[in-house]
């Protein structure tokens, strides 16, 4: 077997994130919001890293493996709300 500098269910858990800021983006435009291509990647990219970072802290806490899919999905589309989530739960176990 090869050797993949990621491991693929770590990409998967960013590709779940970013169709679920893709989602959010999307329900705004279809409020909506006017579209912009360069807003769209923007939103997709830090999607991607809010729910990416958002399933590696359910692994971190021994969740079952098919909701860390979930956490993915849903830290995708609260990306900026999942973050500060992190935050605050890493800054209360550090304290």
């Amino acid at each position: 077997m090869r050797n993949f500098p990621i491991d693929p269910v770590t990409f998967i858990y960013g590709a779940i994130a970013v169709c679920g800021g893709v989602a959010r983006y999307l329900r705004g435009y279809v409020d909506g919001a006017p579209f912009s291509i360069r807003i769209f990647f923007a939103s997709a990219f830090v999607s991607g890293f809010g729910g990416w970072m958002f399933a590696v802290l359910g692994e971190s806490i021994s969740m079952p493996h098919a909701l860390l899919f979930v956490m993915a999905g849903v830290g995708g589309l609260f990306s900026d709300q999942t973050m500060k989530f992190i935050f605050e739960y890493v800054q209360g176990k550090t304290q």
